[in-house]
């Protein structure tokens, strides 16, 4: 997300930001459609648009894996106004009925022009698009015209960004990064404070109760979930300078409720540990375990082009013949793109449906081309 990227507060001293009380708990006070570019369709499927395959024109990834422009999702994504216009970290996972709930970082609402231009869009810090078919519906707090987050801090100084999120026993665990100032002024005025759980009813989406559940700054945990036999595996980062360390927590029988333990290279402890299960991936990646093997994809971090895969036989590594899938093609001096994340319930067998996110150190972009900012979606095939 911006976050990762230090260019959050950038935001908040170029546009506007709401004053953001303490959050509500009926969803009719968070909520406006946005039905996009599409009526809704039961019958959804990839039959309206051709999925184009993407030459190797710089022989950059592995030779036998074949990438495909997905069109069905680069469509959906590109919006025309009414709600969600643009955002990072593009979460997901499955919800009741067969709908798709996306959780959205720093976000930008609002009308889009003929142009593909963004005209007085107001942006608030987190958001999420309920898609139905079809149809998409955006959520966030306030009403239509002082919008606000959809989930907030009791701290009115401080904001949530979103992590990954999971069910069990039907209600939807969230978890969250709570930021604040770090005291220093300008740019860099940013850091967590700690890290919260949310629950939520997957029908109404309405906010149940949020608890904290590490009060430690140092790991991020809940970049990545990973649903496994008897536990939720919990992968965090760690940034220190330029170095991104990931590490590792379960819960037993996939309850983020439960009591959490810590993997310390040698056995499950109680307090969090620093050793390192890998390392030099970015803030935002995925963990998907297929016929027994794990594997661990990611963005290579730092304004890389490369989207890169590994595996273990286990899901806290060690991790093995680490390659390149894909290089995004959007990179300049100014256009860079980060976190690369999969979604499974998007996925086929044998395939892969990845996001990654674009974006411009220009800010003054994300405003005279919509399409900076977003997540942009891509097929892979013979992955393995």
């Amino acid at each position: 997300m911006i976050k990762f990227l230090n260019l959050a507060l950038l935001f908040c001293i170029l546009i506007t930001c709401v004053q953001e009380d303490l959050i509500p708990t009926g969803v009719g006070s968070r909520e406006l459609i946005d039905s996009g570019i599409y009526e809704p369709d039961s019958n959804n499927s990839d039959a309206f648009c051709t999925f184009k395959r993407i030459d190797r024109l710089d022989i950059c990834w592995t030779e036998s894996v074949t990438v495909y422009e997905d069109c069905h999702y680069n469509l959906l994504f590109t919006r025309y106004g009414g709600g969600w216009t643009g955002s990072d970290a593009t979460y997901s996972m499955p919800l009741p009925g067969g709908r798709i709930l996306w959780m959205f970082g720093d976000t930008f609402l609002g009308t889009v022009t003929a142009q593909r231009t963004r005209v007085g869009s107001p942006f608030i810090r987190n958001s999420i698009i309920v898609q139905d078919g079809d149809q998409m519906k955006t959520l966030h707090g306030g009403t239509p015209g002082a919008p606000q987050a959809f989930v907030r801090p009791a701290d009115p100084q401080n904001w949530y960004w979103p992590l990954d999120a999971t069910v069990y026993e039907g209600k939807i665990l969230w978890l969250l990064g709570e930021l604040g100032s770090n005291g220093t002024g300008g740019g860099w005025d940013f850091a967590y404070r700690g890290f919260d759980l949310a629950i939520l009813d997957p029908n109404t989406l309405a906010i149940e109760s949020i608890k904290n559940v590490i009060e430690s700054p140092e790991i991020s945990y809940g970049s990545c979930l990973l649903e496994d036999d008897d536990f939720l595996y919990i992968y965090g980062i760690k940034t220190k300078g330029l170095s991104k360390t990931v590490h590792l927590a379960r819960a037993p029988g996939g309850n983020l409720e439960n009591p959490w333990s810590f993997f310390d290279g040698k056995i499950w402890s109680d307090k969090p540990s620093d050793f390192v299960i890998a390392k030099n991936i970015s803030d935002q990646f995925s963990v998907i375990k297929e016929n027994g093997i794990y594997y661990l994809i990611t963005h290579e971090p730092y304004f890389s082009r490369r989207i890169q895969i590994m595996q273990s036989d286990n899901p806290i590594g060690p991790w093995s013949n680490r390659r390149t899938i894909y290089c995004t093609p959007e990179n300049t001096e100014n256009i860079f793109t980060y976190n690369s994340f999969v979604h499974p319930e998007l996925s086929a067998a044998g395939e892969l449906r990845i996001s990654y996110n674009i974006n411009s150190f220009n800010f003054n972009d994300l405003f005279a081309n919509v399409d900076l900012y977003r997540p942009k979606f891509i097929r892979v095939d013979n992955w393995k």
